[in-house]
């Protein structure tokens, strides 16, 4: 990743950990959502869309769901619908509460060669070695990235700035305000012809909240649970919301083969006690690297140690091994929820707290 700061000055590139062959992916998820429902397909998984869940039910046997009234038993509820889950208050009894953070994040996309190798971009993208590329731009209380795939023909951009003191109407309102808090910068009027430039209908523009931790993702018989962003939303600063609701899936898919379907509450207890402290640590890092990028100020420190706008990458977020660590430690978790005894988590500092860190392989 190439990054700069507002003046132009080159910070240097950066290695990007955790996103490179063999360690991790940077990928379009409309693909991957795409991919996995071919694959259920060919497990033979039936999927049905445009399903709106009425109410969620459970027994000591069985739960399920309600659905255009009819009543759909199953051995459990998994619940991943995201951060505004209606399923999460009627499994678990809690609601998140939010906290606005002051800052905004947008994003926007464009398509096509001739969107993305215009005279606009020449400045931005001379000089690249390969067809693929990200680069960031940092100034006070706001950085910018762009993703850009040559060979594709896609460009992705990603803003975070200071939340505007009367809120846009609409996206047009959205990037004039971007556009303010870049005023003094150098690569405005270059990077101006990209933000507007965006594709119709792939844009948006969100505040950035901070959610309080549910106490529990389980419901009283635990045979329901909530996953992924509906049980532990984090603000895109972690770099991790998508990756940890894999790391859900993962766990409990792993859980319930060892737990066996005589006993998915166990599962699904286990799911929790290894997911638990490690999600709500990764969401509290979040709010920790949002801080730390748009509260400096002094960016003269920055060009003389350009290893501090490094993108932090700790080793026990991306040299985790869910799947090896689940089954490693499924007896230990599995023994906790039956003796009523704390589960002591090692997929997560020691301490139980979140540093930046830049010490993954």
């Amino acid at each position: 990743m190439n990054i700069f700061d507002y003046t132009g000055f080159d910070l240097g590139k950066h290695k990007f950990h955790g996103y490179n062959a063999g360690r991790g992916y940077t990928l379009n998820r409309g693909s991957l959502v795409f991919s996995m429902y071919d694959y259920a397909q060919k497990l033979g998984i039936k999927v049905f869309m445009g399903s709106t869940v009425t109410e969620y039910w459970e027994t000591e046997d069985e739960a399920g769901i309600v659905v255009k009234g009819e009543k759909v038993a199953a051995d459990c509820v998994i619940c991943a619908e995201g951060i505004h889950s209606k399923g999460r208050a009627a499994i678990t009894g809690q609601e998140m509460q939010c906290k606005e953070t002051g800052f905004v994040s947008t994003r926007g996309y464009l398509e096509g060669k001739a969107a993305i190798q215009g005279p606009s971009l020449t400045r931005i993208v001379s000089g690249m070695e390969d067809g693929n590329c990200m680069y960031g731009w940092m100034g006070p209380r706001m950085h910018i990235s762009m993703g850009i795939k040559i060979d594709g023909g896609e460009l992705f951009w990603y803003a975070c700035h200071e939340a505007a003191i009367v809120p846009p109407k609409n996206n047009s309102e959205a990037i004039d305000h971007i556009l303010e808090c870049m005023s003094d910068w150098a690569m405005r009027d270059e990077l101006e012809s990209v933000v507007r430039n965006v594709s119709e209908g792939r844009f948006i523009s969100q505040k950035l909240v901070v959610t309080t931790a549910l106490k529990s993702w389980l419901s009283p018989r635990r045979r329901m649970i909530v996953i992924g962003d509906a049980a532990h939303a984090a603000l895109p600063t972690s770099g991790q919301g998508g990756t940890q609701a894999i790391e859900d899936a993962a766990v409990l898919a792993i859980a319930l083969e060892l737990a066996g379907k005589q006993d998915i509450p166990l599962a699904l207890s286990v799911t929790e006690k290894i997911r638990f402290k490690r999600a709500q640590l990764i969401q509290q890092g979040g709010l920790a690297v949002l801080k730390f990028g748009m509260n400096r100020s002094d960016f003269e420190l920055f060009r003389k140690d350009p290893n501090l706008a490094r993108p932090p990458h700790p080793a026990w977020i991306f040299d985790h091994d869910c799947q090896e660590y689940t089954y490693r430690e499924f007896a230990a978790a599995a023994e906790a929820v039956r003796s009523g005894k704390d589960y002591v988590p090692t997929n997560i500092p020691a301490d139980g707290e979140y540093r930046i860190a830049y010490d993954s392989k």
